[in-house]
């Protein structure tokens, strides 16, 4: 989730880069890292007997994943804020998809 999160955010704020749309940019950022917070709660449910692990696996990736982000703008001279907004709102919203995803699965026992 991370490096995924620092790739995309180079080719979106590298301004040599300009070249390339917007728009696959924001429609890949935004529906990857939803695959992948939804594989993380669904994986962890399958290894283990609780629901709840997907809620946290989502968690922990998208916090992972949004404090990568943060970093990407900080590292291109936008504000350090974008740390915490990066770290909380990849946490809630990794929590949310990978609790959702690993509501509808099935764990081991």
């Amino acid at each position: 989730m991370a490096v995924f999160a620092v790739a995309i955010g180079i080719l979106g704020l590298t301004p040599s880069l300009t070249w390339i749309p917007e728009l696959p940019l924001l429609l890949i950022g935004a529906i990857v890292p939803v695959l992948l917070l939804a594989i993380a709660g669904r994986q962890a449910v399958l290894h283990s007997d609780d629901r709840g692990t997907g809620f946290m696996a989502g968690a922990v990736a998208g916090a992972l994943g949004g404090l990568a982000g943060g970093s990407c703008y900080v590292a291109y001279g936008k504000p350090a804020l974008n740390l915490i907004i990066g770290l909380v709102a990849g946490f809630t919203g990794g929590s949310l998809i990978g609790g959702l995803a690993g509501l509808g699965t099935k764990g081991q026992g």
